[in-house]
């Protein structure tokens, strides 16, 4: 949509968010705030709703939103409770913000009383005069918050669960074991000692590394899982996992993009058995620059299945146990860290941004109840992988332009005005100044938090600057990749779990003359594809930080009263937000809720100050607080000022 001019009526599509208060918002491209949308125009929609509107500006000079018509519903699931009303049923969402009451039939309660939390699918809509319909699809123990959270995601980001019998038997063809004579047909990797570093937990293994010395340079492998070769296009395989787009991960499950017969088993690079390849093959300079390239199908066995703690303790803190429990292998390891240091004084000398904030883990208890969150930061193992599949995935992206093979980029734009100088008013009030050229470059938003000297403020500073940015994704035009400081960059090294990196194992047998060359795959074609796996892609990420969020909540519900240390990360009209440190979530410590004094918000609008006392709430400004009530459906934290 074109941006539209003052008080010019003109037609939009927006995405509905509903408010509990009755009314709602659309966003629509090009309007910052979003549309008003009256309560009269919220009959019958629900979150997520793609809408027809009509737009007009009112006397507050915003614009309202009329609704012409519902092009494409946003919920088909969602948790609920069921209530009696008379004599029937009926289920009211959980979440207040989505505003849906539907009754249930008697044939599609699932034997639901009144009371039950459970999964409803939405079978009639709500409409002026119409009630809604829904079937109870699951019932829900509230005391198992886990399977809650997850399923509440599921429900609300419609993410696929089960694979049909005819995809799964479509899996199961290829047997267990690769193929003799396309194995045949490959270059042999099979006695380079090739081994996969991943997280304890992980059973889908898409990568695996090799180094050794060649003079003053190196000669790197990296080997990712040939997808390209099983999961062929117009197959019900591929139609599943365009749809799924990516592999969604949850604590304690993962939605698979593809069924475990080939994520887990047969494309997996699992320790001493054969498998198909794709390898880019590469020679690295001293200096970590990337001299040259091939890449080719292979077959391969790895040599070991290595955990991101155990390559730690061999190739970092170099433990004599765990080296001599590996034997003579680890010896054959040694490149690889030589490898990546040349990587990162590379990376450096780019000026990449580089972020390495702890993530948030759960401790559960046997009944699912979240005993403790720790927080792990990344050790170097993790960034050795790291800086190999971004090695990995600029060889390809040049190979592509050197085939000349249309295919789908990771691309990453600068940031926008908007935001900088968002960035820039922010880091003002906390003392920093930022200078920022006519063109930006990587290394000038890289270079912003090394400066602050406080370093239990560093990462809130760092947070700032990701807040700034441009969000990536996948398009066939190639404008390079900002955060990494990038010309040429394309996602290779995880098809099993990203649709976008079985794309471009395609893009290369083509170019590689190993396949046909599909429609598809022209750029006029990429342009939407590519537009949706980024949206796909984005709606994983969504339903990951909703169950996150969901469960930091849990944790904080039994702690309602308790004091926590705490980081002012925004103010806002109505207050501020807070992070609870050793925490990780987000709290609001309303306007209400700062009964010392009365607070005008400044000039400039970053601060809070006290009329009387001059006392400031500013962003990264340390305050005690109190958790003072909890919603984990909404993900909503309560706050107050803590007594001392």
């Amino acid at each position: 949509m074109r941006k539209p001019g003052k008080g010019e009526p003109t037609a939009a599509e927006g995405i509905v968010s509903p408010n509990r208060a009755g009314f709602g918002f659309a966003r629509v491209d090009g309007i910052e705030g979003g549309v008003f949308l009256p309560p009269r125009e919220m009959s019958g929609l629900v979150q997520g709703d793609r809408v027809s509107l009509s737009l007009h500006k009112d006397a507050q000079d915003r614009w309202v939103g009329t609704v012409k018509s519902v092009l494409e519903r946003g919920l088909s699931a969602f948790l609920g409770v069921v209530e009696r009303s008379g004599h029937e049923l009926r289920v009211r969402a959980a979440d207040r913000r989505l505003a849906i009451v539907c009754n249930i039939p008697h044939s599609g309660t699932q034997g639901a009383q009144p009371g039950d939390w459970v999964i409803a699918d939405i079978k009639r809509y709500p409409a002026d005069g119409v009630t809604g319909e829904a079937w109870v699809r699951k019932r829900l123990d509230p005391e198992r918050p886990v399977e809650m959270s997850t399923e509440a995601a599921i429900a609300r980001f419609d993410l696929g669960q089960e694979f049909s019998p005819e995809v799964l038997q479509e899996a199961k063809r290829f047997g267990s074991h690769v193929d003799a004579v396309e194995a045949a047909r490959r270059t042999d990797l099979r006695n380079v000692p090739l081994v996969t570093i991943d997280g304890a937990d992980a059973r889908d293994f898409d990568d695996a590394v090799y180094a050794e010395r060649d003079g003053e340079d190196f000669r790197l492998l990296v080997a990712i899982a040939d997808v390209s070769h099983y999961v062929r296009p117009g197959t019900m395989l591929d139609t599943e996992a365009r749809a799924r787009g990516t592999s969604v991960y949850f604590p304690n499950r993962v939605l698979p993009m593809l069924p475990t017969a080939l994520s887990n088993h047969l494309c997996s690079l699992e320790p001493h058995v054969d498998r198909l390849c794709m390898v880019a093959d590469m020679h690295v300079s001293a200096r970590g620059s990337l001299k040259g390239w091939r890449v080719y199908p292979a077959v391969m066995r790895s040599a070991a299945r290595l955990t991101y703690d155990a390559a730690f303790a061999l190739l970092f803190t170099r433990d004599p146990a765990a080296r001599a429990a590996l034997g003579p292998l680890v010896d054959k390891l040694e490149p690889l860290v030589e490898v990546y240091h040349a990587l990162l004084k590379a990376r450096s000398r780019r000026g990449a941004l580089e972020f390495d904030a702890p993530e948030a883990n759960f401790v559960f208890s046997k009944e699912e109840q979240v005993r403790a969150i720790e927080f792990k930061s990344r050790n170097e193992a993790h960034k050795l992988i790291e800086e190999c599949m971004v090695l990995a995935n600029v060889a390809v992206a040049k190979e592509l332009k050197r085939l000349h093979m249309p295919a789908l980029y990771r691309v990453h734009q600068p940031p926008e005005q908007r935001k900088l100088d968002n960035l820039k008013a922010t880091l003002h009030v906390l003392g920093i100044e930022l200078q920022i050229p006519d063109e930006i470059r990587t290394r000038d938003l890289a270079g912003i938090a090394p400066r602050v000297r406080d370093a239990e403020l560093r990462p809130f500073v760092e947070t700032l600057v990701v807040r700034s940015l441009s969000q990536a994704v996948y398009q066939p035009a190639n404008i390079g990749h900002f955060g990494l400081a990038l010309p040429d960059y394309a996602h290779f090294t995880s098809p099993i779990r990203r649709y976008p990196d079985l794309l471009v194992h395609r893009a290369l047998r083509a170019g590689l003359a190993l396949a046909p060359r599909e429609s598809s795959a022209e750029q006029s074609a990429l342009e939407p594809i590519g537009a949706d796996l980024s949206r796909l892609e984005k709606r994983a990420d969504e339903a990951d930080r909703y169950v996150e969020s969901f469960l930091k909540c849990v944790y904080l519900r039994d702690r309602i009263g308790q004091t926590f240390e705490g980081l002012i990360t925004t103010v806002v009209e109505f207050g501020c937000f807070v992070q609870l440190l050793g925490v990780g979530a987000d709290g609001l410590l309303h306007l209400t809720a700062l009964r010392d004094d009365d607070y005008a918000m400044t000039r400039d609008g970053g601060q809070w100050q006290g009329r009387r006392t001059g006392r400031k709430f500013s962003p990264g400004m340390r305050v005690r607080v109190m958790v003072t009530s909890v919603n984990p459906v909404e993900g909503m934290i309560d706050l107050e000022l803590a007594a001392d």
